[in-house]
């Protein structure tokens, strides 16, 4: 029976420190989903959760960061942990001014809803909104973005050839 107790004690404290909030500073954003954070002293680097966010090579990929620091560098955010990723990075939903950063950049057009790893209906209905609004990437429309995923994937041949952005002729 005490054991049982033990376990469960365990368990709660588990995922009461796992959907925790931690604050921390934002001293670098590497491109709009990647942050660099000072959280206790120690800087960890954060992969914002359930978004896709252009590459800082990649067609509104400067742009998005642009956005992204102007909203976050040198603020204090709140960040809530889902695990790492294979890069070693913290997997993260982050939070500023009470608002989630996910929902912000999606509704802003400054990234893709990860849906390969999220289910978010909320998310989803915000991209398909800044779509048919055609704000940030998705300015020249839906055929003319090419989202991450893809982009990491093309070779420079492919790249041209699909992830050519507004100022194609198609």
């Amino acid at each position: 029976m005490a054991k049982n107790i033990l376990i469960k004690l365990v368990f709660l404290f588990w995922v009461q420190t796992t959907s925790a909030q931690t604050p921390a500073r934002v001293v670098r954003v590497k491109d709009a989903d990647t942050f660099v954070l000072n959280s206790n002293g120690r800087q960890i680097t954060i992969r914002l959760a359930k978004v896709d966010a252009p590459e800082t090579k990649q067609n509104y990929g400067l742009q998005a960061q642009r956005n992204v620091s102007a909203l976050l560098l040198g603020k204090v955010v709140s960040y809530d942990s889902t695990g790492y990723d294979k890069y070693g990075r913290v997997i993260a939903g982050i939070e500023v001014n009470g608002q989630r950063l996910d929902s912000i950049e999606i509704a802003n057009g400054w990234a893709w809803h990860y849906k390969q790893y999220d289910t978010e209906k909320m998310l989803e209905q915000l991209m398909a909104q800044a779509a048919t609004d055609k704000i940030g990437l998705w300015q020249c429309g839906k055929e003319k973005v090419c989202p991450p995923w893809l982009f990491r994937e093309y070779n420079y041949k492919n790249r041209l050839r699909y992830c050519k952005g507004c100022n194609a002729n198609n």
